[in-house]
């Protein structure tokens, strides 16, 4: 059982004997004419933005996204001058495929993105309505990132983007693949300070908490100095080498059966609790879950004596002040979601203290 439960990944001196060559996006399943690894998911989406409009310069700027996303996600379009506006969603998160189309027709949208949530199939029946959009002239995006080891088939969308570091001890790494054509902007220029920040801090975690060496506050304020320089990227930067070799060196059926495992040990022993209710009551066979999403009246307060056992459950995500619009549900999820961590660095005892935590 671990001390500490959430919060960044560590690097271990395993996690970074992996190869120096980073296989394609294929092996998420996100298969097309060419592709590109860069730092992040939101560069990747910036360059799929460029490349639209370098094919089509008369694109309509409006962009439908899902009304509860991460602020990274409709960034780079508001920076490229697009009007943002969102298809709604239910408590359940789960997008209602007329409705989308709907949106997209009243609003006269020229590019959506798609992305399911945390693993799950939330967007039931969607493939029917893409050869609709792409009738429209709609170019359509698909962010992989949250369903990346889900057996989700993917949808035929013009451009996939995902991020990898959700998943692992990766300093960076998003990637972009076109379904037709090739990417104009390329770079093998990596962020060193990035990658130099990002492993200093993960590997002062480590030895932190199994070697018993160092100060937390330490590795935490190179955590967040790592953030800082990824926050202010101001140009396209690839994956860096580290961010290739701890990919690579991952254990990937190891991590789906741990994750799946962790999931089942919450859902079973967190039934029928008032605090909160999971936002998914079962799990099938195909999901590989991101995390384990409750929503809760009293989010602040379950928190807190979360983190005051050492588990840090994050908010996935905060609105921020620049979302646009969204439905009452999204506002809803947006300020009563938390997410307890469930990957693969903890195993069914750290579980059930989570759930002796929240249940006593």
């Amino acid at each position: 059982m671990l001390s500490e439960i959430g919060s960044n990944f560590w690097l271990s001196p395993k996690d970074i004997m992996g190869d120096d060559d980073m296989p394609a996006p294929e092996i998420f399943n996100c298969k097309g004419d060419d592709y590109v690894w860069l730092s992040t998911c939101r560069s990747a989406t910036s360059l799929v933005i460029n490349t639209i409009e370098e094919r089509n310069s008369k694109v309509n700027k409006v962009v439908c996204l899902p009304a509860f996303t991460c602020h990274t996600v409709f960034e780079p379009f508001i920076h490229a001058g697009y009007k943002v506006i969102t298809f709604p969603l239910g408590l359940n998160l789960l997008s209602d495929k007329q409705e989308i189309l709907n949106v997209i027709k009243e609003k006269k949208v020229g590019v959506v993105l798609f992305h399911r949530y945390f693993g799950f199939e939330t967007l039931p029946g969607i493939d029917s309505i893409v050869n609709q959009l792409h009738d429209l002239g709609v170019v359509v995006i698909e962010d992989c990132t949250q369903s990346m080891y889900s057996n989700i088939n993917r949808m035929d969308a013009d451009y996939y983007v995902g991020s990898i570091r959700k998943w692992c001890g990766v300093p960076d790494g998003g990637y972009a693949v076109c379904k037709k054509g090739k990417f104009k902007e390329k770079t093998s220029l990596f962020d060193i300070d990035l990658e130099t920040a990002k492993r200093e801090a993960s590997e002062m975690k480590y030895k932190y908490l199994f070697c018993k060496i160092g100060d937390k506050d330490n590795f935490l304020s190179r955590y967040r100095e790592a953030e800082n320089i990824l926050e202010n990227q101001t140009k396209f930067y690839s994956i860096s080498p580290l961010s290739i070799k701890v990919q690579t060196a991952l254990d990937i059926k190891w991590m789906k059966e741990k994750r799946r495992e962790n999931y089942k040990t919450l859902l079973n022993g967190l039934q029928n609790i008032d605090a909160f209710i999971p936002i998914f009551n079962e799990i099938e066979d195909y999901v590989v879950p991101l995390y384990f999403p409750i929503l809760c009246n009293e989010r602040k307060n379950i928190q807190r004596i979360l983190a005051e056992n050492s588990i840090y459950a994050p908010v996935v995500w905060p609105k921020d002040e620049s979302c646009p619009f969204v439905c009452k549900e999204a506002d809803y999820i947006y300020n009563h979601i938390l997410c307890i961590p469930i990957d693969q660095r903890y195993g069914v005892d750290d579980m059930e203290r989570i759930i002796s935590v929240l249940v006593n």
